[in-house]
């Protein structure tokens, strides 16, 4: 399953970046003591775990068509997925300091933005190590496959599902088996 930046993604990632900038720029104006800017920047952080979904599934799986097939894991390659983190955090940058242009605390909102925006880009992109699998299909066929999954060696027999993306399970051997 790869994991890809759509621009609703992106735009969603920015609206909270603008947020937490406004947010930092706010609790600054006003001269308060350390414990109440930690506890103002705890609920933040609480806020912005809210920006996030885990587990949905997307509109973009609706009315899908779906084939499932079994397969023997024939190679495995190990691939990097590219990251979006440095745009991400450039982006906040640049936001950061524009909202505060002309302040004393321009470079801060800049440096705050770009740091947060990149990590959490990061953390929405998660783990950027995949593999690039090639299967034997129990019926001849031989298809590649991209796949975050860490847990395949050459050998296993696998069901493959796929729809808009490809998800593979183990299987026991019996089903990679040419006696079916």
């Amino acid at each position: 399953m790869t994991v890809s930046l759509s621009s609703a993604a992106l735009s969603a990632v920015s609206s909270c970046v603008s947020f937490a900038v406004r947010f930092t720029h706010f609790c600054s104006v006003f001269s308060r003591p350390a414990k109440v800017k930690l506890l103002g920047l705890s609920g933040l952080m609480l806020l912005m775990s809210g920006c996030t979904s885990v587990g949905e599934i997307s509109n973009q799986q609706r009315n899908q068509f779906v084939t499932t097939f079994y397969a023997t894991v024939a190679d495995v390659r190990p691939i990097q997925f590219e990251s979006h983190a440095q745009e991400a955090a450039a982006m906040g940058a640049v936001e950061g300091a524009l909202f505060n242009s002309g302040d004393d605390d321009m470079l801060f909102s800049a440096l705050f933005g770009a740091v947060f925006s990149g990590m959490a880009v990061s953390l929405f992109e998660g783990d950027l190590n995949g593999l690039e699998v090639g299967l034997e299909a129990v019926d001849g066929d031989y298809v590649i496959v991209t796949t975050e999954q860490d847990n395949l060696m050459v050998g296993d027999c696998v069901s493959v599902r796929v729809g808009s993306e490809v998800e593979m399970y183990h299987v026991s051997p019996i089903y990679c088996s040419s006696d079916i």
